[in-house]
């Protein structure tokens, strides 16, 4: 179950853009598949055409998982120490990755690793936040 709960969102988003580079060589399927591939075409009118590329699915897809891992953080009843540290780990991942691996030098990959460090960020503010009002630092107790 912890893959699933435990895990942050991103960690299947970077997984799956891995497998998506990685994995055009190797897996039949995925052969020919780029983030520049089109998904959908909606023509809208006579000159208008509405396309939806891999690229934008993986963006529209990151920005789902940061609403998820959000509503996640701020709903948990416990203290989620070990989700908090996945996230900022795969956050690092994003960001060396972008710095190290050719393929992953784009704006798609670039966003996605600024959402999942907004995810983290934001998982580990509203954590603390949980804990100070657990601790309740200052007001009233048996000293103030």
């Amino acid at each position: 179950m912890f893959f699933i709960t435990g895990m942050s969102t991103f960690t299947w988003i970077l997984i799956a853009y891995i497998g998506l580079h990685l994995g055009a060589d190797h897996i039949a399927p995925l052969k020919g598949l780029s983030l520049q591939s089109v998904v959908l075409t909606h023509h809208i009118s006579a000159d208008r055409d509405f396309i939806l590329r891999v690229r934008e699915i993986f963006l529209i897809v990151g920005s789902l998982a940061l609403f998820i891992e959000i509503a996640k953080a701020a709903t948990a009843n416990k203290f989620g120490a070990t989700e908090t540290l996945l996230s900022f780990i795969v956050s690092m991942v994003f960001i060396v990755m972008f710095f190290m691996v050719e393929w992953a030098q784009n704006a798609t990959f670039l966003i996605l690793g600024m959402m999942s460090l907004i995810d983290a960020t934001g998982g580990f503010i509203i954590e603390l936040n949980a804990a100070k009002r657990d601790i309740n630092v200052g007001g009233g107790g048996l000293f103030g």
